[in-house]
């Protein structure tokens, strides 16, 4: 930066970017970006990820998300309700075989029923 001719500039002009050169060789130069900055120690800090506002094609691909979420979700409880009224036919098909009267007789219900009562209440 010393090669600068500055001859035919005025002096104002001259001395505003000799100031700037000066300026320019006290500062540290700037990383360029990317580069990951080291702190004193030599540790080597990452730079975080530049955060972009999401697009519409994002929110769409999210929603396509949840749906398949949604879809899957109602797959299943439909599942486990079949599972359960299955389980519960079942249940209700080995008491009915339990319940079934094994001898011919009457049962109680039969004779409950059968007793006529004269009396009024």
């Amino acid at each position: 930066m010393s090669n600068i001719n500055t001859e035919g500039l005025p002096p104002e002009m001259q001395a505003r970017i000799a100031d700037i050169i000066e300026k320019a060789k006290a500062n540290v130069p700037a990383q360029p970006t990317g580069i990951v900055p080291v702190v004193p120690g030599n540790v080597p800090v990452p730079t975080p990820p530049i955060q972009r506002p999401p697009s519409l094609m994002d929110h769409v691909i999210a929603l396509r998300q949840e749906v398949d979420q949604l879809r899957q979700q109602v797959a299943a409880v439909g599942q486990v309700s079949e599972a359960v009224g299955n389980a519960v036919g079942q249940m209700y098909a080995m008491f009915q075989q339990q319940t079934t009267p094994t001898d011919t007789g009457a049962t109680y219900s039969q004779n409950f029923q059968e007793q006529v009562t004269d009396e009024d209440y």
